[in-house]
């Protein structure tokens, strides 16, 4: 799995070099229109442009980073720079609409009159076209790589379409000498710019900060329960580095299970979430479960009692351990195979005296009627996970 999310990071960085390029050629278009133009929401939409620039190329940087194998000093690999190149593009993002506001207010105050030209309006037009087509390109090839610093610069992509038809409308306006319209949309083009900024800024320290979906930890926990041998979910931890998701979780199961049956159900557990969820990396910690039996261990005599009645009138073999045995009263002996042969009228326990071993053993005593004779029997039941019968000595009174 790792080499596979390597070579996403390595796909994903066909998309921001794409990027780059696209941004590099309409931001000089724009602002050489925009200066030629006088057109001011084109001017705010071609540093909008910049902004993502060099948005991107953090972006690049943080992928080529990211796709460094882990080291001694990076157990878990270098996966959070995604993360870091992402925040470091919002503080871009954040000084450049500063800029940006200020120019446009400082024109809006001075007043100043200028003729707008309707070409700056079809530059418009056919920049929101070129970043459409990007962000399309961009966010199918993000969800290919599971990138999600990739995902944030297609968001960004799709934002610039949007800003890219209200400059084309602003100047339409203008261009009838309704200038304030122009402004006034350059205003409205910063805003996107601080908005795409303070997403990026909101996701990237989410994730930096070890912040994880609750949601996601609910449908975990659900799909952890389903698993065989799993008692309980104590609880999960989540975290991501980029886009891979790693989780520490805590289950519990009976302490009756063997380390080896323990350690498969380890197994399943993580082969299902990273198979169903696609989770990078699980850590599963096994917990002793407190059985129902120890919490009521004055009842467990008549657990067995109801047990060991169904055993005596062979209605359950399934309660026979794989190596039963049994020690009939004329002295021979039969396994489980051979147990389940016999057939009895409905015998009644009597006189039964249970004696707990252990946590796990516990050995009854009884005798009941059958043919005008008295049988004593004595049993052993051990508990695995749930109870079995693993022997039985019957005994012919006089």
């Amino acid at each position: 799995m790792n080499n596979s999310r390597y070579q996403d990071l390595k796909l994903a960085e066909r998309g921001a070099l794409l990027s780059i390029w696209a941004y590099v050629i309409l931001s000089i278009i724009k602002l050489t229109v925009a200066n030629m133009t006088h057109s001011e929401s084109l001017r705010a939409d071609g540093f909008n442009n910049i902004t993502d620039i060099l948005g991107n190329v953090a972006v690049l940087i943080g992928l080529k980073i990211a796709r460094r194998p882990a080291d001694d000093d990076h157990t878990y690999g270098h996966w959070k720079v995604e993360s870091v190149a992402s925040l470091v593009t919002s503080f871009i993002m954040f000084v450049v609409g500063f800029f940006v506001l200020k120019d446009t207010v400082t024109a809006i105050i001075s007043n100043t009159q200028t003729s707008v030209d309707l070409m700056g309006s079809f530059v418009g037009i056919g920049s929101a076209i070129v970043m459409f087509a990007i962000y399309l390109y961009n966010r199918n090839l993000a969800t290919r790589s599971k990138s999600s610093g990739l995902m944030s610069a297609a968001k960004d992509n799709l934002s610039d379409a949007v800003s890219s038809i209200a400059t084309s409308i602003a100047i339409f306006a203008a261009s009838f000498n309704l200038t304030f319209i122009d402004r006034l949309m350059a205003i409205v083009i910063t805003i996107f710019i601080f908005k795409t900024a303070y997403d990026i800024f909101a996701e990237s320290v989410f994730s930096l900060s070890d912040g994880f979906d609750e949601e996601k930890i609910d449908i975990y926990t659900q799909e952890i329960s389903e698993i065989p041998k799993v008692s309980a979910v104590k609880f999960i931890r989540g975290r991501t580095y980029g886009s891979n998701i790693f989780l520490d979780v805590v289950v519990e199961m009976s302490p009756d299970l063997s380390v080896f049956e323990s350690h498969a159900a380890t197994e399943d557990i993580e082969e299902t979430l990273k198979e169903k969820y696609d989770v990078f990396d699980i850590d599963v910690h096994v917990e002793p479960a407190i059985l129902a039996d120890e919490e009521r261990d004055a009842s467990i005599a008549l657990v067995i009692l109801g047990l060991e009645e169904q055993v005596l009138n062979n209605r359950n073999p399934s309660l026979l351990s794989e190596t039963f045995s049994e020690i009939r009263a004329d002295g021979s002996v039969i396994d489980k195979s051979q147990k389940g042969l016999e057939q009895h009228e409905h015998l009644a326990i009597a006189d039964y005296k249970p004696d707990r071993i252990s946590k796990k053993t516990i050995v009854v005593i009884y005798h009941y009627f059958e043919h005008n004779q008295t049988v004593a029997v004595t049993s052993i039941w051990r508990r695995r996970t749930q109870w079995y019968c693993e022997a039985r000595q019957l005994t012919q009174k006089s």
